[in-house]
């Protein structure tokens, strides 16, 4: 009989003990509410740096001419006005002929294209940066005069404009447009109709050096004298005198 109290009483002392330590491993409701609203703030916080990453680190290149120069920071004339970039030391800065070259040797004037992140400020935190040359918009010049001279194996004539004393050679390709004022309208005519003494007007790009050559992309014939004129007119013959009879 003592023996299964004995048993009773060492069940009932180790279920005691089972229980005791259950409940205190067992979060408390308050603790469990606590717990969950700080990982909700650990979310959000994390959810807001991420928009804010995205909006300041927005992917952007701007290009344009080196206005001014302040340390690290330097501001470009672009076509949607003033931009800021930062140099950092991990920037690429690349120079003509694809060479690397230092923030001291950035100069105003120079133009440049700069890609990057955007940072605070609406300043440009710079990647990598390259300096080029400004494309140029391709000027027209407008030629005006009298064929002198006609090369139609190599396409050239040569026109001069007499008050002007200017001398112009025109190079003639596939694209150049040629019309003709033929029989009171204008048409599209070939290289071969254009002969010497015609007067011309045309219109293209000129070259780079001081020469006078321009790549033509209209020409219009005006046709010459002696083209009008170059006819024979026949002389009238004296008219008879009438004889009187004596």
């Amino acid at each position: 009989m003592k023996q299964k109290l004995l048993t009773i009483l060492v069940f009932l002392t180790l279920g005691f003990a089972f229980t005791l330590k259950v409940n205190a491993l067992s979060p408390t409701p308050t603790e469990t509410d606590s717990a969950g609203q700080e990982i909700r703030d650990k979310v959000k916080e994390i959810v807001q740096e991420k928009i804010q990453q995205t909006q300041k680190g927005e992917k952007r290149a701007f290009f344009g001419e080196i206005n001014a120069i302040a340390d690290e920071i330097l501001t470009l004339n672009t076509s949607q006005g003033e931009k800021k970039i930062r140099i950092a030391t991990d920037s690429a800065l690349i120079g003509t002929g694809n060479k690397k070259i230092k923030l001291q040797d950035l100069k105003t004037g120079l133009f440049t294209i700069a890609m990057g992140f955007m940072e605070d400020n609406n300043v440009l935190g710079v990647r990598r940066l390259v300096v080029g040359e400004k494309s140029k918009t391709p000027e027209r010049e407008v030629a005006f005069g009298m064929v002198t001279d006609i090369s139609s194996q190599e396409n050239i004539l040569t026109i001069k404009n007499e008050k002007k004393n200017l001398i112009y050679t025109v190079e003639v390709n596939s694209k150049t447009v040629i019309t003709k004022k033929v029989d009171g309208k204008v048409q599209k005519v070939k290289l071969e109709v254009i002969t010497k003494g015609d007067k011309l007007v045309a219109i293209g790009t000129p070259s780079e050096n001081e020469e006078k050559i321009i790549t033509a992309k209209i020409i219009h014939v005006i046709p010459g004298l002696t083209e009008k004129e170059g006819k024979s007119i026949p002389t009238p013959s004296p008219k008879a005198t009438p004889t009187t009879e004596e």
